[in-house]
């Protein structure tokens, strides 16, 4: 009689952490972030990093904090030890930016880690290593106070792994990215950053103003406005960004809780309508924002990265932002509109009388998050109506192909000229015109991007001519570094469509010239705006020349809202059905839709 082999088996322990490493340390910036986390918990003062190749080669992190003890160091490398936290108590009043005791674990079984580490009146310090889950011997060394910790060669026993990370720029923005928050967060603690054997930051301790110029650049920091409200016990603080330096991303907004950097949409959305009808359509807030609370109000326990947080009372913390936003903007004249700012004890009236208001907007956010599914099954049903209706209307497209259908004059029945006075403009922002079945309706953003995402793609292939202009006044502009480090990734691509862009020194560029089709006065605006697309739209489907070319259409198309006379439009009509697909926007987005006369009708009854 043979022994049953159960079906279901413990893990070993190198296993279990390999697993455990999957959901820790997704990517070098997963290391670099659990590291500063622990030398900012240790207490240090200086911190710093040297990254090479993105962080697949080396990790690199000294600091001047606390130090491991013999007995802490070899404690410090299984699973769910930690100083942080003892009892459930503990859990729910978290003031660590660190606690659950799987990062250095898991870190370790994916990577070689040599760690040196000495306690401030310790005699000698200590050395350990760690090789793929196997640790060494313990040895004593002559150390300075602190930690230094060395990552090199991540992914080494998992090569499936190390093949889906990104290119070494890829990685070092996304480090740059876990940096900055860091780097703002705490503004006392020095930093020095060095990637691939060059000095990046070098930020000596200074006050928040301060530390938001060095790492969000000049322009920025020379157009913020101060935020400061507090209501029972929960206290905000720090800067918001003039209307006029609202970006197309959102990598400048920056929300931290207790010093932990944070994501929440509500508070997000509420931000964005401080604002009121002050930003630019399609542009974004600059904001970093501190939140000081009673921990027991939040939950920081809820997801993995630490990055999502449960409040307690979202509904006061959503008016409470809302109220400091619009104040911060009132006291400069920028909402003419909102004259009387509830403070202090007021707004916890505003509270009570809004609850149901508040209610909707939660209610709005979660039908957003929860309705995405939706929204792209209808936005794709848009997409096959639109067709259909074109389709049902002119008996020529109903069998060719989509690589064909520039050839077909879409308006059955009209001829140039009759569409040249039967063009109109609704909002600003869409142009109607009347065909045999209806209403056809093109969004004249989308269709201009559609235009220049083809011009650009032609000039890629050389089958159409560069048009460029030289600026009378060279612009120098000087770029954060995660901007340049993009700027360097595209800038031989730019080039080929116009731009002369050369470095200047360190991260600041010269603009001499442009395309031609760029607006005099927005040379560095376009610049931004395609950097700022580049970074957030990835497109994975794309390869780089449609990737850039997408991001100058959209960027440089006419946007919603800009009036455009009949000849501009019949000029946008004309190109928009002279492109190989004049249906869809370079993302997919439909450019034309119909409205049939049946339709019409029964909304008369």
């Amino acid at each position: 009689m043979t022994d049953k082999i159960n079906k279901i088996q413990i893990l070993s322990d190198t296993l279990a952490n390999k697993i455990a490493a999957g959901e820790v340390v997704e990517r070098p910036a997963s290391v670099v972030k659990e590291l500063v986390e622990n030398a900012i918990d240790a207490g240090a003062s200086h911190i710093e990093l040297f990254i090479k190749n993105g962080g697949k080669l080396l990790i690199h992190i000294i600091d001047n904090g606390c130090g491991l003890s013999e007995t802490d160091l070899p404690l410090a490398f299984e699973r769910h030890a930690t100083s942080k936290i003892k009892t459930e108590t503990d859990l729910e009043n978290i003031h660590s930016l660190g606690f659950r005791g799987e990062a250095l674990p898991s870190i370790a079984s994916v990577a070689h880690v040599d760690i040196k580490t000495k306690e401030k009146d310790a005699a000698t310090g200590l050395v350990f290593s760690v090789i793929g889950g196997k640790a060494g011997q313990l040895k004593r060394i002559a150390s300075n106070m602190g930690t230094s910790i060395e990552i090199k060669n991540l992914f080494f026993n998992t090569p499936a792994r190390r093949k889906f990370l990104k290119s070494d720029n890829a990685e070092n923005q996304q480090i740059l990215i876990v940096l900055k928050r860091f780097f703002l967060a705490y503004p006392s603690i020095e930093f020095n950053l060095n990637i691939d054997d060059k000095k990046i930051f070098s930020l000596k301790p200074s006050d928040l103003r301060i530390r938001i110029g060095e790492v969000f650049g000049e322009e920025i920091s020379n157009d913020l406005l101060n935020v400061e409200s507090s209501i029972g016990g929960i206290k905000i603080f720090g800067y918001i960004g003039k209307p006029s330096v609202a970006r197309r991303s959102r990598t400048h907004q920056h929300l931290f809780l207790n010093g932990r950097p944070i994501q929440d949409r509500n508070l997000g959305f509420a931000i964005t309508q401080g604002y009121s009808e002050t930003l630019e359509e399609g542009t974004h807030p600059v904001y970093c924002l501190f939140i000081e609370m009673d921990t027991s109000l939040v939950d920081v326990n809820i997801h993995p990265t630490k990055m999502f947080v449960r409040f307690s009372n979202d509904r006061t913390m959503f008016y409470l932002f809302l109220n400091s936003i619009k104040r911060a903007l009132n006291d400069q004249g920028i909402l003419a509109d909102f004259s009387q700012i509830k403070t202090g004890s007021a707004i916890q009236k505003v509270i009570i009388d809004e609850q149901k208001e508040a209610l909707t907007e939660s209610r709005k956010i979660d039908s957003i998050k929860s309705g995405k599914k939706e929204k792209l099954q209808l936005s794709r049903k848009g997409q096959q109506l639109s067709l259909a209706y074109f389709k049902s209307d002119l008996n020529k497209l109903e069998n060719i192909q989509q690589s064909d259908l520039h050839e077909t004059n879409i308006f059955d029945g009209f001829s140039q000229n009759q569409l040249e006075v039967r063009l109109w403009q609704v909002h600003r922002k869409y142009i109607f015109s009347e065909i045999k079945s209806g209403l056809v309706v093109i969004d004249q953003h989308l269709a201009h991007a559609r235009i220049l995402y083809e011009q650009t793609l032609k000039i890629f292939e050389k089958k159409a001519p560069v048009n460029a202009q030289k600026l009378l006044f060279p612009q120098k502009i000087t770029l954060a570094l995660d901007d340049f480090l993009v700027f360097k990734d595209i800038y031989q691509l730019m080039q080929r469509i116009g731009f002369t862009i050369n470095v200047f020194s360190g991260n600041t560029i010269i603009i001499e010239e442009m395309p031609s089709d760029v607006k005099i006065g927005r040379e560095s605006q376009i610049l931004m705006d395609i950097i700022d697309y580049y970074k957030t739209n990835p497109h994975g489907s794309f390869n780089l020349n449609e990737k850039i070319a997408a991001a100058y259409a959209y960027k440089n198309a006419v946007k919603s809202g800009e009036e455009l006379n009949n000849a501009k439009m019949n000029s946008l009509v004309d190109q928009l059905f002279a492109c190989d697909y004049p249906f869809f926007a370079p993302d997919g987005k439909p450019v034309i839709v119909s409205i049939e006369l049946e339709e019409l009708a029964k909304k008369f009854r």
